[in-house]
């Protein structure tokens, strides 16, 4: 059997993908022009030659390749061809990986197989190199701090991290398909949507955490929960496709309440106190004084250095009042240092007042402010 000169082989030597015709037993009859450019045979080196000088068996299948030919010549839309491919050798020794067409053809009487062969080696790679950047996003997706969740068109869940099944108490199985209503308090869910509808069809591809202010979802149990959310869009296949990040900042929200409450008590007792109290940055600038203070600094200017202002203004001797404010600057420094302090001078006249200093302390350590203190006292060193 042979294929003989004609236009049928021209044309066959004009298709751009790789032909060969191959017998039931394996031998191979005709191959094109496009399969010797991507082998890197001759014609002449195929023709006759059993196919498994093209395709051989792989090591990890049993079957031969003319077998599979035979079962795809049969089933030429066999879902085994959609994902299947074989393994191309050409003149160098080199692999490529081929898809596979074929289709059962009589010649001069005698049944043999045509096939065509497309070279894919590219194709995979880059499929390979998508399914692992793929699963790294989704194991990064899976284990990250924050939850995501991604909606359809039709603001149905089609995405749900393991971050979201903690917050909100719904496994992956339980939520996917859901409306995202469900996670959002019934008073919301309507204007919700209307928003992330205008979203959809607004040219703003993506809004950050903190842009829209807090939103609230709603758990599993019912409660309610506190969320800061960034939103942005992707098109795929067509389909709007919009992907959230959720962030939990009920701890947050404690902290802010717990800090606002501090702040309450610390103005209650800063503001009403007896004593005059100074709030000064670390290196001694005077940030807040009380009302009590002020009774003292009649003449009060802010932002001034603590040694700057006019606690002696009663007194007449300047060389007093000199050392007077060195020793105040030089306790700054040293309750700067970490030193709790106290220091007596004197006002003028028979006024007498105990200054005394204490650094506050941020997480690390560092003296992030100083809050002073200054008792007026009598001639006899009690409490006036």
């Amino acid at each position: 059997m042979s294929f003989e000169a004609g236009d049928t082989v021209e044309l066959l030597n004009e298709l751009p993908e790789a032909f060969l015709a191959v017998t039931e037993l394996g031998e191979v009859l005709f191959v094109n022009r496009a399969l010797t450019a991507l082998t890197g045979y001759d014609a002449d080196d195929l023709v006759g030659k059993d196919i498994s000088t093209l395709l051989p068996t792989p090591e990890r299948r049993r079957v031969q390749v003319i077998e599979w030919f035979g079962r795809w010549a049969n089933d030429p839309d066999s879902e085994q061809l959609r994902y299947l491919n074989l393994e191309l050798l050409t003149r160098v020794g080199d692999t490529k990986l081929v898809s596979v067409r074929v289709s059962k053809h009589d010649i001069q009487d005698k049944p043999c197989f045509l096939v065509v062969l497309r070279d894919v080696t590219t194709q995979h790679e880059t499929m390979a190199a998508l399914r692992h950047a793929q699963l790294v996003t989704n194991r990064i997706l899976a284990i990250g701090e924050d939850a995501i969740l991604s909606v359809d068109s039709e603001q149905k869940l089609i995405y749900w991290n393991e971050r979201a099944a903690q917050l909100f108490g719904y496994s992956e199985s339980e939520i996917i398909g859901q409306p995202l209503s469900r996670l959002l308090p019934p008073n919301m869910s309507v204007d919700h949507s209307d928003l992330v509808t205008s979203f959809t069809a607004g040219k703003v591809a993506s809004r950050m955490m903190g842009e829209r202010g807090e939103i609230f979802g709603v758990h599993r149990d019912g409660r309610r929960i506190p969320l800061e959310a960034s939103i942005t869009k992707t098109t795929i296949d067509g389909q709007t496709v919009l992907s959230a990040q959720v962030r939990d900042i009920t701890e947050r929200k404690l902290r802010e309440q717990a800090l606002v409450a501090s702040e309450a008590r610390f103005r209650a007792i800063f503001e009403y106190a007896v004593e005059a109290m100074v709030l000064l940055s670390p290196d001694g600038r005077v940030l807040e004084i009380n009302p009590a203070a002020k009774a003292l600094l009649p003449d009060f200017e802010a932002s001034k250095y603590f040694w700057e202002l006019d606690w002696w203004h009663e007194q007449a001797d300047p060389q007093v009042v000199q050392q007077s404010r060195e020793g105040l600057r030089e306790s700054v420094g040293r309750c700067l240092a970490g030193e709790v302090i106290r220091v007596r001078t004197h006002l003028g006249g028979t006024r007498e007042v105990d200054f005394s200093m204490l650094p506050v302390n941020d997480a690390d350590g560092r003296v992030v402010y100083i809050i002073a203190e200054a008792r007026e006292l009598n001639a006899t060193g009690d409490h006036a």
